[in-house]
């Protein structure tokens, strides 16, 4: 019996002892240094913001664009130009049955003609005194109704060739033969691409740091990338109102023709030699649940979060416009795992 009763407190009072060394043990652990998280960051330097540039998606069109079309109604007899096609001024592209115009012409060639036979012979009578001045007078209205009409019906028939008003590529073709088509219908879109224009959409926060005479780089992907260099000519005043951007047009010279309209192409606008911007990596800029953009600064061991402004994506990274000044330590790796006062430790 008394056997049993030591070993029971034996066994209490070793529980005992385990239960209070658990608790030192848990104390003194939690009373130890915080571990620092493992980061990679860079210092913050304002660089050149025209050695980076800006990039665009843009498009190239036509220098003008021109609707043509008979100004007389016919049948259309044949098309002699395709989509696509180069033509030169004056050519002939397309024709109307004219043989309705050339009777109405031939009818007023032949009245012409009696009128001015008219006049003639009126004429010596009226030279001579024996033709009543009203009757002179007639005569002349008549003749000149003839001239009149003869004019108007010789127009009518030039107007059934359609020819090319100067040289280009066709656009579009928009009938075929056997159709008949009204005064002003359109029969083709001429384009003239001699000298092409890159049209590119600027958001409203840039286009007041672009003026005509900024220098461009664009290379075409539909020509294995090529490049152009141009200079920006057209600056709109107008916003898409809902894209909120503006046009910025630069010409290039297209005597090949190489370059067609529709043709994508990446725009770079140089920079202001004299401006300063700070750019960083893609990955450093977060954003938070309000929409806002930050990135993490390293300050005294510890990370802290600060809001900036971001503008353009360059080929660099993003162009940071408010926020940092210069000189910071901002977390580029590893800010997974941060947050607000944490300790840090840069690799």
């Amino acid at each position: 019996m008394t056997s049993r009763f030591n070993l029971s407190g034996r066994l209490a009072l070793v529980a005992a002892c385990a239960t209070l060394a658990a608790g030192c043990s848990s104390g003194t652990g939690a009373a130890g240094p915080e571990r620092a998280v493992p980061v990679k960051t860079m210092i913050v330097a304002a660089g050149e913001q025209g050695a980076a540039g800006r990039e665009y998606v843009g498009v190239v069109e036509e220098e003008s664009a021109t609707a043509l079309s008979f100004p007389v109604q016919g049948t259309v007899t044949s098309l002699t130009a395709n989509e696509g096609q180069r033509v030169r001024q004056g050519q002939v592209l397309a024709r109307l049955d004219e043989r309705n115009l050339q009777s109405v012409y031939n009818g007023a060639q032949a009245s012409l003609g009696q009128a001015e036979d008219a006049m003639k012979r009126l004429q010596m009578l009226y030279d001579n005194g024996s033709l009543p001045e009203i009757k002179y007078v007639e005569a002349q209205t008549k003749l000149e109704q003839a001239r009149s009409m003869e004019q108007v019906a010789r127009k009518n028939l030039e107007d059934s060739r359609l020819a090319a008003p100067f040289g280009g590529v066709i656009g579009k073709r928009s009938v075929e033969a056997g159709e008949n088509v009204l005064p002003g219908q359109a029969i083709y879109t001429l384009l003239k691409t001699d000298v092409v224009k890159v049209k590119i959409p600027v958001p409203e926060n840039e286009i007041a740091g672009i003026a005509p005479g900024r220098e461009a780089r664009i290379a075409v992907a539909a020509l294995s990338g090529k490049t152009y260099d141009g200079t920006v000519k057209e600056k709109g005043v107008t916003a898409n109102p809902v894209s909120h951007t503006y046009e910025v047009k630069i010409p290039l010279p297209n005597p090949g023709g190489e370059l067609m309209p529709g043709m994508v192409c990446r725009v770079t606008l140089d920079g202001d030699s004299s401006a300063r911007a700070i750019v960083l990596p893609n990955r450093a800029v977060q954003v938070t649940g309000r929409g806002e953009r930050f990135v993490w600064c390293v300050r005294d061991g510890k990370a802290v979060l600060v809001l900036v402004t971001v503008g353009a994506l360059t080929r660099g990274g993003v162009v940071i416009e408010g926020g940092l000044t210069g000189g910071e330590e901002v977390i580029t790796d590893g800010y997974q795992k941060v947050s607000e006062g944490m300790n840090v430790e840069t690799l």
